[in-house]
């Protein structure tokens, strides 16, 4: 009877290590498939992009440096503004390729983030700086280290991760931009497409002279019965498309009171609304007297502000001709 009693719990024993034993084989192949499974997904994370799409979203402010110069960005009232060097209108279209750069980064290889690899890259004298600072005041930090033509490739580091990573070469030439480069010179923030309503004065009368709407794929105009879309656009684009010569970002009294006195007995006056429902006012003055401080010579600039711009343009007299809307430019 023990012998029988013994031989029963003997097999109980064997039976548990066994269960035992299985289940710490499951567990440690769950844990190791987890982990495999965590790391790949982890990796692939890193090689699709080593900056968070939310980052790059809700970034505000910028900060780009290059061998060239150190230039500071913040996004304001729907617009970039360059803080430095220089408080001015910044141009979205390069700071759209920036962000739009570091969006679409694509990882080729990931190394490690040792002293001997940060020197061999370059990296420890970065090409290329570039802080990324969004409204939740989170801070991302990325140098770009050795540019290589080869095989069109940089190396890059990413503040928050402890890797280098070898990425295809940004599509544009960030190491030569200037500061021309970031500068808005264009008096016009919009585009013909995002044109609503087009009104011209002349002088200070308040009624327009002429007044332009687009609205059901055509425009209209107040004071012609029929009118060619195609030929107003064209005509419209021919006026948002000036060029400026100059900004005056800096003024003493003496030429505050000179630029004011042209602004108060404007040439012409513009209203422009946009689409989305702003509405913007701009100034145009005659031809102007000779300012020798700034090299500009008599009666060949006029003066142009705009209610959304923080500095006057000096702009080219040959441009000023392109204000006089006549029926022969719209039928």
């Amino acid at each position: 009877m023990n012998a029988i009693s013994f031989k029963f719990r003997s097999l109980i024993s064997t039976w548990f290590c066994l269960f035992f034993f299985a289940l710490l084989l499951l567990y440690v192949i769950f844990i190791e498939f987890f982990q495999n499974n965590q790391s790949k997904q982890s990796v692939q994370s890193l090689v699709s992009n080593p900056i968070r799409s939310d980052i790059i979203k809700s970034t505000n402010a910028i900060r780009f440096k290059n061998r060239i110069g150190s230039f500071v960005l913040k996004s304001e009232n729907n617009s970039w503004v360059l803080q430095e060097p220089r408080v001015i209108p910044a141009k979205v279209q390069t700071v759209s390729k920036i962000m739009n750069s570091l969006k679409e980064i694509s990882v080729h290889t990931i190394h490690q983030l040792e002293p001997i690899n940060i020197q061999s890259f370059s990296l420890d004298k970065p090409t290329i700086e570039i802080d990324l600072l969004t409204k939740l005041d989170e801070k991302v930090s990325v140098k770009v280290g050795i540019i290589n033509p080869i095989n069109n490739t940089s190396y890059i580091t990413v503040s928050g991760q402890d890797r280098i990573f070898q990425i295809n070469l940004f599509k544009n030439n960030f190491e030569s931009l200037e500061l021309s480069d970031f500068i808005d010179s264009k008096v016009f923030s919009m585009s013909v497409d995002q044109v609503k309503s087009f009104k011209l004065y002349h002088n200070k009368n308040k009624e327009p002279f002429n007044a332009l709407t687009f609205q059901n794929d055509n425009w209209s105009s107040k004071k012609y019965n029929k009118i060619s879309t195609d030929a107003t656009t064209k005509k419209l684009n021919s006026i948002l498309n000036i060029k400026t010569h100059m900004i005056i970002d800096k003024m003493d009294e003496k030429l505050q009171t000179f630029t004011q006195n042209y602004f108060d007995s404007p040439l012409y006056r513009l209203e422009v609304e946009t689409k989305s429902g702003e509405k913007i006012q701009y100034t145009i003055t005659s031809a102007i007297k000779a300012i020798s401080d700034l090299k500009l010579e008599k009666r060949q600039y006029f003066l142009m502000k705009a209610s959304n711009r923080p500095y006057p343009y000096v702009v080219n007299r040959t441009f000023l001709n392109d204000f006089n809307i006549r029926y022969s430019h719209l039928r």
